[in-house]
């Protein structure tokens, strides 16, 4: 099998793995896990589909990694700027992927999530964790966070026929949720 980016042959563990996390998390964004195939995943990493098995042992092995990845560079993110996640559009694959798996009843890391923020939160601002101004704040990020990221394109279409520009539309959310987390 090849890159599909590049044409060349995708090589070693750690390509195949890279390979097939991205690619678990670009279907993700799109479908829930239990609707996408081994072979599929395999096809869209540009490698044979044996690797699932061989590097993961299964494919929702792939499918929690990518998650778990997915969930570590926006933790990494939020805790080196110190502020609440209230950028609208850079992780919203990653948000629609946590809704398809709340929706699936599946665990997704939306709660050690919120949990890290209210850490990081709590030792940027110097407030106590039990602060219930913080918490609120926190709250009400996730629920603009999470809710834009799940449904933007339905938002978007929904307000298409009042002339919206989705770029203009994202800043603007972008920089509402900006107060909502000032507070």
């Amino acid at each position: 099998m090849t890159d599909l980016d590049t044409n060349e042959p995708i090589r070693g563990p750690e390509a195949v793995r890279k390979s097939l996390i991205e690619a678990a998390v670009q279907l993700m964004a799109m479908r829930s896990p239990r609707q996408i195939s081994g072979r599929e995943l395999a096809k869209h990493a540009g490698v044979n589909y044996g690797l699932i098995h061989h590097y993961f042992g299964s494919k929702d092995a792939v499918f929690a990694e990518a998650v778990a990845v997915a969930t570590e560079e926006m933790g990494e993110r939020w805790d080196s700027d110190g502020i609440l996640p209230v950028n609208t559009s850079d992780d919203a694959a990653s948000y629609r992927t946590f809704a398809k798996l709340e929706l699936d009843e599946v665990r997704s890391p939306m709660t050690d999530l919120i949990h890290r923020i209210v850490r990081g939160q709590a030792t940027a601002t110097g407030r106590a964790e039990d602060d219930p101004e913080l918490l609120a704040q926190v709250a009400l990020c996730a629920a603009v966070q999470f809710g834009w990221g799940a449904f933007e394109e339905e938002i978007v279409t929904g307000l298409q026929e009042f002339g919206v520009d989705r770029d203009a539309l994202r800043e603007k959310v972008s920089e509402l949720s900006m107060r909502l987390g000032e507070g």
